[in-house]
C-alpha cells in the first residue's frame, strides 16, 4: 500500500462512515458492509433504473478503544446496490447510549421498507438496537422540501443545547430535530437548491441541484451549521456551510468549498469539514479529497489533501484528527487515518473547489 501521510489505525473497512469519540474516548467508527446473501428487487438510487440489491447483516459499529483495540460492538443491516453500500451513517452518544442515522429509501423503490431500521434514527445500549423515529415515514407524511421525489436519507446527527438530536435528511433536503425520549420529529429548516448543468427531473425540468445536507454541528446559543455535499453533477466549489439560527432562519457561512461529506467543530474553535472528491469532465479526479478548516469568519483553508474519497472526521480534545477515506464503493479498502495535531497544523489557500498543493498522499488499494 502506497505511504501517506498520517497513521493507519483502522483498515479493512467497505465504504467507512460516521467517526465520533464516546465519553470514555473510544473511537466509534461505522462500517457499511457488503451487503448478504438475501436479493431485492428495487430501483437503483442513483440511476433509477431497475436494479438488485443485496442485503445482509454485515454492517458493523466498532469501537476503536485509547489501547488501540478494535472491538465489534453489533452488526447492522447493510445494503448493496449498484456499487452503493449503504448502512449506518453517522453516531453521536447522548447519556451513555449511541444514536444513528440508517439507511436510505425512495418511494420508487416501494412504500414499505423491507431492510429494519432504513430510514431511521436507532440507539444502541445494553438492551440492543431500538428504533427512535421513522424519518421515512416523516418524509412520506411531510415531503419537506415539497419537491416530487419522496426519499430519505438520515445522515450527519449530532445533540443540541435543547438534548434533542439534531439530524441532516440528505435526500428530504432538510434539518431535522429528533425527540430521544419520545422520537418526535419536527423540522428545523429546509435548505433551497444549488445552481444546476442538468434538468432536475423532481424539480420542474429546472437547472438545479439538490443542497444534500450531510454534517451538522450545532453550538451552545442554538446555531445550527450544515454541510453541504451538492447534486450531481457535483460543480466544483458549488458547496457550501450554512448558518441555522435557532428561529430557523438559513445563511451561507463558508462558500466556495466541494462536495462536503462531514462537519466536525474542532477545540480550537473552528469547523472542521471533510471533502469527497473533486468531480471533472471524466468524473472523479483522482486523490482529490481533503480536509478543510473553516475558520470562525467563514473563510477556508486546506489542511490535508490529496486524500481518495473522504468521508468522516472526527477531532479529540487534543486536536488529533481522525478521517474516514476510501469511502467509495470498493470493499475492504476503507481506511481511518490518525492526523496527530491536526488543528495544528498549517493551512494551505484554496483554488477553484480544489487546492494549490499537488495532491500525492494516497490510500488506494
Amino acid at each position: 500500500m502506497p505511504e501517506i501521510d498520517g497513521e493507519i489505525v483502522v483498515e479493512g473497512l467497505t465504504s467507512p462512515q460516521g467517526l465520533a469519540f464516546d465519553s470514555e474516548g473510544n473511537l466509534i467508527v461505522l462500517d457499511s458492509g457488503v451487503g448478504g446473501d438475501e436479493t431485492i428487487e428495487i430501483i437503483d438510487p442513483t440511476t433509477f433504473q431497475p436494479a438488485t440489491g443485496s442485503v445482509g447483516e454485515t454492517g458493523r459499529v466498532l469501537r476503536l478503544t485509547s489501547d488501540g483495540e478494535l472491538e465489534e460492538l453489533i452488526t447492522l443491516p447493510s445494503l448493496a446496490v449498484g456499487g452503493d453500500f449503504i448502512s449506518a451513517a453517522r453516531v453521536v452518544e447522548l447519556d451513555g447510549a449511541l444514536y444513528l442515522t440508517i439507511g436510505a429509501w425512495q418511494a420508487m423503490m416501494g412504500e414499505e421498507v423491507p431492510i429494519p431500521f432504513f430510514g431511521t434514527v436507532a440507539r444502541l445500549d445494553d438492551e440492543g438496537v431500538t428504533q427512535v423515529a421513522d424519518l421515512w415515514a416523516y418524509e412520506v407524511e411531510n415531503n419537506p422540501d415539497e419537491t416530487t421525489n419522496l426519499e430519505s436519507h438520515p445522515y450527519g446527527i449530532t445533540v443540541g443545547p435543547d438534548g434533542w438530536l439534531y439530524v441532516a435528511e440528505a435526500a428530504a433536503n432538510a434539518l431535522l430535530r429528533v425527540n430521544p425520549a419520545d422520537g418526535a420529529i419536527e423540522t428545523v429548516a429546509v435548505f433551497d437548491p444549488l445552481p444546476g448543468v442538468f434538468p432536475n427531473r423532481f424539480r420542474d425540468g429546472e437547472p438545479l441541484a439538490d443542497p444534500v445536507p450531510t454534517g451538522v454541528v450545532v453550538t451552545e446559543d442554538g446555531t445550527a451549521y450544515v454541510s453541504l455535499l451538492s447534486g450531481a453533477p457535483f460543480i466544483p466549489s458549488s458547496a457550501k456551510v450554512l448558518a441555522v439560527s435557532p428561529e430557523g432562519e438559513v445563511s451561507d457561512y463558508a462558500v466556495g468549498l466541494t462536495m462536503l461529506t462531514d462537519l466536525t467543530l474542532g477545540p480550537d474553535g473552528n469547523l472542521y469539514a471533510t471533502q469527497f472528491s473533486v468531480f471533472g469532465i471524466e468524473g472523479p479526479v483522482f486523490n482529490s479529497g481533503a480536509v478543510i478548516r473553516i475558520l470562525t469568519d467563514g473563510t477556508s483553508e486546506v489542511v490535508v489533501d490529496g486524500l481518495p474519497f473522504v468521508t468522516a472526521i472526527a477531532i479529540n480534545e487534543a486536536g488529533d484528527g481522525y478521517v474516514a477515506i476510501n469511502g467509495a464503493g470498493i470493499p475492504q479498502a476503507g481506511l481511518i487515518v490518525l492526523y496527530a495535531g491536526l488543528i495544528d497544523m498549517e493551512g494551505m489557500p484554496m483554488m477553484d473547489g480544489m487546492t494549490e498543493a499537488t495532491p500525492e498522499a494516497t490510500a488506494s488499494p
